[in-house]
């Protein structure tokens, strides 16, 4: 069963979201940079590499925090997807 609550914690939800903006700005721009000749080991993919990869830390630390404080009081182990713009937060596989 699923079941959708709203987060009012706004804050929280736009740090999500600024965090996944910044992750997935760079994985386009590497994949763009790769499809269009750039070798993995140039200076500059090397460096919006790193950049993706402090990001993508920084955005993984955050969704187990938001997990730990919104998603794991419902149950332990449940999928769970997040509106950023409804703040809506689904979790899914709650028992009937």
């Amino acid at each position: 069963m699923d079941k959708t609550i709203k987060i009012e914690n706004e804050s929280a939800v736009n740090f999500l979201e600024s965090l996944a903006y910044e992750v997935n700005a760079r994985k386009d721009l590497l994949a763009y940079m790769l499809q269009n000749g750039t070798k993995p080991e140039d200076e500059n993919f090397q460096a919006y590499h790193k950049e993706y990869q402090e990001f993508f830390v920084q955005y993984e630390a955050a969704k187990a925090n938001f997990e730990k404080e919104y998603v794991r009081p419902h149950g332990e182990s449940l999928a769970w997807s997040l509106d950023y713009a409804t703040r809506g937060l689904t979790l899914k596989g709650l028992p009937a």
